[in-house]
């Protein structure tokens, strides 16, 4: 790799879950070294981790007006180092984007949207979401989708209940071997009902699924990573 110039920070608003935006930077710094040639600690992009406390909407929406205040106050600072992009290091906020996005003066890379363009160029017509309760519910990357003519399959209540139990369990580092079954389990059942592959629409769901699978896996932090980092190395 050349020396590389200054450049600005990309900056990440996390914490929901803690895990997952600490799995994000990790992802960062791995794919910086296998898919970019980093080797010097200047080659490295300089990344802005901002882990943000929030009320919890995972389930409803109860949470979510003072998340948005939250969130808000922390894009005004950040607008403060002049950052080169932002990233959301969770699924479920991104139905806070665009009031987001109005405070902000650095452009979002959207999860939802890098995820939905990975699906369209793998050349799938019909593809799995795991994702929390309220993602699936606000139609998140259904609607997304749609606009690749992509179908979505989606799990049913019981087995969304049981993928709420296993994100929570992730986030209060209480997952097990049962969950990770439980989940290839809901995987499976979807690949049944027609799905081509698989969306882990949950930053939470990337760190306990086993992406050993016979079926296409799209994990939403790692295409999150790269697209942060061609942004940053273009």
């Amino acid at each position: 790799m050349k020396k590389q110039s200054r450049k600005r920070i990309i900056g990440i608003l996390g914490g929901m879950g803690p895990q997952a935006s600490a799995h994000l930077l990790d992802l960062l710094i791995e794919l910086s070294v296998k898919e970019f040639g980093a080797k010097n600690d200047n080659d490295f992009p300089e990344i802005l981790l901002d882990s943000v406390s929030v009320p919890d909407f995972i389930s409803n929406h109860a949470g979510e007006n003072d998340a948005l205040k939250i969130l808000k106050e922390r894009i005004k600072f950040l607008n403060k180092i002049q950052p080169l992009c932002l990233a959301i290091a969770c699924n479920t906020a991104h139905i806070l984007l665009e009031d987001l996005e109005m405070v902000s003066n650095a452009p979002f890379i959207s999860i939802i949207d890098e995820v939905t363009n990975s699906v369209g160029r793998a050349g799938l017509k019909k593809v799995g979401i795991l994702a929390t309760p309220v993602t699936l519910k606000s139609g998140l990357y259904q609607n997304a989708l749609a606009k690749f003519n992509i179908e979505s399959v989606e799990p049913k209540d019981r087995e969304l209940k049981i993928l709420e139990i296993i994100i929570r369990n992730v986030i209060a580092d209480l997952s097990s071997k049962k969950d990770k079954n439980l989940l290839v389990t809901i995987a499976n059942k979807l690949i049944n009902s027609g799905a081509e592959g698989i969306i882990l629409g949950c930053t939470e769901l990337p760190l306990i699924f086993s992406e050993e699978q016979k079926f296409p896996v799209f994990n939403s932090l790692e295409i999150l990573a790269m697209s942060l980092l061609r942004k940053y190395y273009k």
